[in-house]
């Protein structure tokens, strides 16, 4: 297949995370497209009975065949499940599990596939494991893994080529946007450490070491992405490819805390390096309250951000930079200031009283 044909009806994987649900709201406004979803989590009340909805444990082989009965009319799909695991290499089995099962699923219930775009991401480029060569390109070669990127990737194109459909792959990094219960999603982590700063009268401080504080980083905005997603359904210029996706700017913690502590109409304060681990873990019963006081969402403490992961964003003291120029000559010319984006998705989940 030498190029893309639409409409079609896209199934995405892993529509209630932060990657997922920003290209279902995304998709769901392009009449180009029918969509539907698979996930372990039903369908969230009041889901449009537009949308197909499918409840199924991908890592669950033997029922995933007859739970995609009914999706034999798929012709694209857009992968952006995860499973968090301790270490990497349990990471690479389930997940590399995950899109075997999807992809054989579709494929014995009968479905003419056409494309699939697969979500990875920046630890392609090893950035996980310490400073990296910068700005990472596409064409970087491989580090020794384990990593699961490498692993999907090397399916997608034995797939892809016994089967006749063609791919994309992108790359964000450090995606911020609007869900809850994702463990890589540094934007609540944010919103709740400052909610509970202001909570105790005390200013906001940056948590994490001095040289993150001066470090270059980069964020992808969910929005972003998903408009690139959109684009790699059906652009000529995407098939075969990989592409690094980033919001197009890049940023310094010591520039933007300011930006996060106004959101809140919070002070500021020189930075203090802390273990968000161990110092967010006595405050279920203060977010509790929160929530209560408020009138917020109702949301659990363990829901609202993974400490863990926070603080090794937090703690990287090496510059984040990822080229983004192979995905501009190709077409895709997306792109928001990073400043931008996370006040912007601060004040929406405020305004949704998921923050007070």
């Amino acid at each position: 297949m030498n190029g893309l044909t639409s409409p079609g009806r896209v199934l995405i994987i892993g529509p209630h995370g932060v990657v997922g649900g920003a290209v279902k709201q995304r998709l769901s406004g392009n009449a180009a497209w029918d969509l539907a979803t698979a996930s372990r989590r039903p369908a969230e009340p009041g889901q449009t009975s537009a949308v197909r909805a499918v409840s199924v444990d991908l890592l669950d082989t033997s029922t995933v065949a007859g739970s995609f009965v009914e999706l034999a009319d798929v012709t694209h799909v857009v992968f952006a499940g995860y499973t968090e695991r301790p270490t990497m290499a349990e990471t690479v089995e389930p997940n590399v599990a995950m899109l075997r099962n999807t992809l054989d699923g579709l494929i014995a219930a009968g479905a003419r596939l056409e494309h699939v775009v697969l979500i990875g991401g920046g630890k392609s480029y090893g950035e996980h494991l310490g400073a990296y060569k910068t700005p990472a390109k596409e064409t970087d070669p491989r580090f020794l893994g384990p990593i699961f990127y490498n692993d999907q990737e090397d399916l997608l194109h034995e797939m892809s080529s016994r089967q006749g459909f063609t791919w994309t792959v992108l790359r964000p990094d450090l995606v911020l946007g609007f869900a809850l219960g994702s463990p890589m999603n540094m934007l609540m982590a944010l919103g709740v450490y400052a909610s509970l700063c202001k909570d105790a009268g005390v200013p906001l401080r940056f948590p994490g070491t001095p040289t993150a504080w001066t470090a270059l980083h980069q964020f992808t905005d969910a929005d972003v992405l998903a408009a690139a997603v959109e684009w790699a359904l059906d652009s000529p210029n995407a098939v075969g490819e990989v592409f690094n996706v980033t919001n197009g700017d890049n940023f310094r913690w010591q520039h933007l805390w300011d930006d996060v502590a106004g959101v809140f109409d919070m002070p500021t304060a020189a930075p203090q390096p802390m273990c968000l681990t161990e110092q967010m873990a006595d405050k279920g019963h203060v977010w509790d309250a929160l929530v209560h006081r408020h009138r917020l969402v109702v949301t659990t403490y363990d829901q609202v951000s993974a400490w863990r992961f926070a603080d090794a964003v937090l703690a990287t003291d090496f510059d984040m930079v990822q080229s983004t120029i192979k995905i501009r000559q190709a077409g895709f010319h997306g792109c928001v200031d990073t400043h931008t984006s996370v006040v912007g998705h601060l004040q929406r989940l405020r305004e949704h009283r998921y923050l007070p």
